[in-house]
């Protein structure tokens, strides 16, 4: 059997390490309430919900709560007449020293698959979450599940933050939430706001088809026209990570431009300053871009090479697929 290759999660404030070829199918939510799966090539292997306890709920020990649980499924498999039966406090684990600090429950379901799953509440975030890996009757996944589970951590109180889908990683500042997503194959793009300023990190696929033979520069301008037309843009030449690049600068254009746009009064646009980088990687034929939209008097210098220190990606023919079932933006 080949050695399995592993790659992180990351999704609001989430993390943890998955076998590089579960990729995610689903994604929705906020950072108080939310859901994530995971698939192979054939079914669902991981699934992932979180929600912040709030007032009384934040004192319900654990086990109530896995109660409550496991209550709506059996009625769901009575209703569908699926046998259903429950291992509470399965022995899933043979390493479970790191779990002392929490409240959690392991547990397993038999249904259509066997479902090895943990509940468990992040004191810090009040949130509790359910994790659970799916496999075949005839699969051993135990180490996959001892290191998925044991990778699993709440680090949204961190100073920078591990957002990471289909191989694409960065690490955003604290305080950023995301505001939309938008994840196509060939466009990955992440949408952080903090007040009225704003973060957009795109990863972009088959750069050279992109540009074909244009300059980063003409392309960028060309490709984000739309973004780019309330702003006065200066660029210049950087090299990051050894890649060719460019910096690019805005502010914005005079008001009497954007009075003339249509009814500028009933939706005006705030008028924000832009601070960007892009940068080409021959070596994976993908383009990264970080954008960084503020108001000048909230101007942060350090946000951008902030981001662009954390951003890294790795070489993967994994993409987004056309049919995955993942909404624009959250709900």
């Amino acid at each position: 059997m080949s050695e399995i290759l592993w790659d992180k999660f990351g999704w609001q404030g989430l993390e943890l390490d998955i076998p590089s070829d579960w990729n995610l199918g689903r994604v929705d939510g906020t950072y108080d309430k939310g859901y994530a799966r995971l698939d192979d090539a054939e079914i669902v292997r991981v699934e992932i919900e979180w929600r912040k306890l709030r007032g009384r709920e934040m004192s319900v020990p654990m086990t109530e709560l896995v109660d409550r649980y496991l209550a709506g499924l059996k009625k769901k498999a009575k209703k569908t007449n699926t046998e259903f039966k429950v291992t509470r406090k399965a022995k899933i684990l043979k390493k479970k020293g790191w779990l002392g600090q929490f409240d959690y429950e392991l547990f397993t379901w038999d249904a259509d698959f066997r479902a090895f799953n943990i509940a468990i509440r992040f004191q810090h975030s009040q949130r509790v979450i359910l994790l659970r890996v799916l496999s075949r009757f005839d699969e051993n996944l135990s180490k996959e599940i001892e290191k998925i589970f044991g990778s699993l951590r709440d680090n949204s109180s961190d100073e920078r933050v591990l957002w990471s889908v289909y191989g694409f990683s960065c690490l955003i500042p604290s305080g950023y939430f995301l505001s939309g997503h938008e994840l196509k194959s060939g466009h990955i793009q992440l949408q952080f706001k903090r007040g009225r300023n704003e973060l957009r990190i795109h990863r972009l696929s088959m750069a050279r088809l992109l540009l074909k033979d244009s300059l980063l520069e003409y392309w960028y301008k060309a490709f984000f026209k739309k973004t780019l037309r309330d702003f006065q843009i200066d660029t210049r030449s950087v090299n990051t990570f050894g890649h060719s690049g460019l910096q690019v600068t805005g502010r914005p254009r005079s008001r009497w431009r954007q009075l003339l746009r249509p009814l500028p009064f009933v939706n005006p646009r705030p008028r924000l300053f832009l601070d960007c980088r892009l940068w080409h990687r021959e070596d994976v034929d993908k383009i990264s871009i970080i954008e960084y939209m503020y108001r000048r008097r909230e101007f942060d210098q350090e946000i951008v090479e902030a981001v662009v220190n954390g951003h890294f990606f790795e070489k993967t023919e994994i993409e987004p697929g056309c049919d995955a079932d993942i909404p624009p933006n959250p709900e």
